[in-house]
């Protein structure tokens, strides 16, 4: 017994005998007991609530993983979609640059043919051109050599 019940019971002895005097102070002693263990599992409750148990924190762990799967799973479905539209997006591109290429091409050629007809006119004009300075020469040598007789 600790000091205070030593005292009552010393009291209670005098007053009512040693038996009573000793159930008494044993039924206060259980009582006491008994409110505290009381208190005990009432504070420990109230602990429990505001406490995350290990159920607790596998659930969250669980509904992690899920949503973590489920993202995986988005992701996957977005890297699908995107290397779908990179694909198609490549053959447009590969389309556009075929037929730049034939447009260039056709350009090419056209140049070359003009280029060509270009030369044929300044071959056809330079000749003309010798033909006539050549004539003039011979006709100035003629004319000097008239001139000189």
């Amino acid at each position: 017994m600790s000091g205070t019940l030593v005292e009552l019971y010393t009291r209670l002895e005098e007053k009512l005998g040693k038996e009573t005097a000793k159930l008494l102070v044993e039924a206060i002693e259980e009582l006491t007991e008994e409110k505290r263990n009381h208190l005990k599992f009432e504070l420990k409750e109230e602990l429990l609530k505001e406490v995350a148990t290990k159920e607790d924190i596998k659930l969250v762990l669980e509904k992690m993983q899920t949503l973590e799967e489920r993202i995986d799973k988005k992701i996957g479905t977005l890297e699908e979609r995107i290397d779908k539209k990179i694909g198609t997006l490549e053959v447009r591109i590969d389309k556009k640059i075929e037929i730049l290429e034939e447009r260039v091409d056709k350009k090419i050629e056209q140049l070359r043919t003009e280029i060509q007809s270009a030369k044929g006119e300044l071959l056809k004009w330079l000749i003309v051109l010798f033909v006539g300075q050549a004539t003039f020469i011979v006709g100035l040598v003629f004319t000097l050599v008239k001139l000189l007789k």
